[in-house]
Parts: C-alpha cells; structure tokens; sequence
C-alpha cells in the first residue's frame, strides 16, 4: 500500500513539476516568435521535458541511498519499486496525456 501511494504522489509531483515550469517558461518569454524560436532550441526541449523527471529521481535517489546506508532495507525497496514504477510511467507518458 505503501509503494502505491508514494508511487502516486511522486507522480502527482512529477506533474506539478512539469506545470509549473511551462508557466514560468510562458512568464519568462511569453507568446510569439521569440518563445517559439527559443522552445525549439535542443537544449530548452531537454529542460523543459526531463528537469523534473531528474528533480524526482534525484530526490528517490538520496532517499534510497539515506535509507541503504542506514540499513533501513524495507523502505529501501520501496523506494527502488516507487523509482521502477515512475519510470516506467514516464516512459509512456505521451501515450497516458493523450
């Protein structure tokens, strides 16, 4: 149950992530010729798309690591099945929004 509800709130966070930095993209730049130049630039589509992905991977990944080192082994693996999960959610995540 546990790995459920963790895997569904980093997911949830996942998406606030991803909201948040298209309005403050849209903040910063607004509408025209110059955001659309700027949004088709390789590496501003590599922000944009994977930052909050590594943000939430990031933090599972010093979490999984504080609870290795201090041989917390329970909540060790239901960090690795929450990261798994979010993964492999990712993964499809342009089948899932559309």
């Amino acid at each position: 149950m546990a790995i459920m509800v963790s895997s569904i709130l980093l997911f949830v966070v996942l998406i606030i992530l991803f909201s948040i930095e298209i309005f403050i993209f849209w903040g910063i730049f607004g509408e025209g010729a110059t955001a659309s130049r700027i949004a088709e630039i390789w590496y501003v589509k590599l922000i944009l798309d994977y930052l909050p992905f590594a943000t939430i991977i990031g933090y599972l990944g010093l979490k999984t690591f504080a609870n290795y080192k201090s041989k917390k082994y329970i909540e060790y693996k239901t960090n690795i099945i929450t990261l798994i999960t979010l993964i492999l959610i990712f993964s499809f995540r342009s089948k899932i929004l559309n």
